[in-house]
């Protein structure tokens, strides 16, 4: 290999990491995770396998590169400054809507994900635990701050945990596991139905009253039948 000018060094070693990510991840979903030596990965970049090995130690330190790289919420800290001077309800509907959109330009790397992690549970703790946690932590620490008052009630934590559960789960039956070629429903409408279940819950609206009480509250509503009524005894 050539000798590498200082000045371009830096970008020459990223565009290196991104081209083994990418090959890594096209062999993963075809091939599969443990299917695929790193001999394999680095015959199919046209480098040789030493080579692949000064730049991820592992293959789990690859996993990671490429778990990065294909993040579900890309650029976190640039993200939550684009929505500080958004509503909330402007916020969460274009989280979930980038989010979705990412989802779907992505569809390898969740095929991989759904695929390997199951069976690879020590690689998907540490996943979690250098990926998404932060990435939970991130947006958790933006929604507490614009809700302070409910963030003491509910955890800001698990909330977004479900907000990403919603899109996730609605993402791989529908896009993934073929839901959507049956029950089809467009794309702006899936954004929408989440961001306003997410945001109800936020509203902590408070149950509907029930038995005595629901009849004390609602003057106007007709009075329960009796139970002779009920059974039809009476006209």
């Amino acid at each position: 290999m050539p000798k590498i000018p200082a000045s371009e060094r830096e970008a020459f070693y990223e565009a290196r990491r991104a081209e083994l990510a990418e090959v890594a991840l096209r062999l993963w979903a075809e091939q599969g995770f443990d299917q695929t030596s790193m001999a394999a990965i680095a015959e199919k970049a046209g480098v040789s396998k030493g080579t692949v090995y000064l730049y991820f130690d592992s293959k789990q330190a690859l996993l990671e590169e490429v778990m990065r790289r294909n993040s579900l919420i890309p650029n976190l800290l640039q993200l939550v400054d684009d929505l500080q001077n958004q509503s909330l309800e402007e916020a969460v509907h274009g989280f979930v809507e980038g989010a979705w959109r990412h989802l779907c330009s992505n569809k390898p790397l969740i095929l991989v994900a759904l695929r390997e992690l199951p069976t690879h549970l020590d690689e998907a703790q540490q996943l979690v635990e250098r990926v998404m946690a932060p990435g939970n932590q991130v947006l958790a620490e933006y929604l507490a701050a614009r809700l302070p008052e409910r963030a003491q009630e509910i955890s800001a934590v698990i909330a977004v945990r479900g907000l990403l559960g919603m899109i996730i789960f609605t993402f791989v039956t529908q896009e993934l596991l073929g839901v959507g070629r049956i029950l089809p429903v467009p794309e702006h409408q899936v954004v929408r139905t989440i961001s306003e279940l997410f945001l109800g819950g936020l509203a902590g609206r408070p149950a509907e009253p029930s038995g005595d009480s629901a009849n004390a509250t609602a003057p106007d509503a007709a009075p329960a039948p009796s139970a002779d009524r009920a059974r039809g005894d009476l006209p």
